[in-house]
């Protein structure tokens, strides 16, 4: 096996990782997982200074009794190919 330096320039990694094309395919994916989901789920955005990111979470009563018996969140993860 071959071992190949990789030297990680982080000032440039953080400046693409905060770039709004970036937060936008998040928040696509995030939106796709909140419809896959179903009723109960809501997707929040959270850009972060160091990052793009975003959470898909209970949003209701429904949600909580479904994500507790079924695992939905996990299911919906299980399913996605980003």
């Amino acid at each position: 096996m071959v071992s190949i330096p990789v030297k990680m320039i982080l000032p440039g990694l953080n400046k693409v990782m905060r770039d709004r094309a970036v937060q936008d395919i998040v928040d696509d994916v995030g939106r796709a997982m909140e419809a896959d989901a179903g009723p109960g789920f809501e997707y929040v955005p959270s850009p972060h200074r160091f990052g793009a990111r975003g959470y898909v979470q209970v949003a209701s009563g429904e949600g909580a009794r479904r994500q507790a018996r079924d695992a939905v969140l996990e299911r919906v993860l299980s399913r996605r190919r980003i």
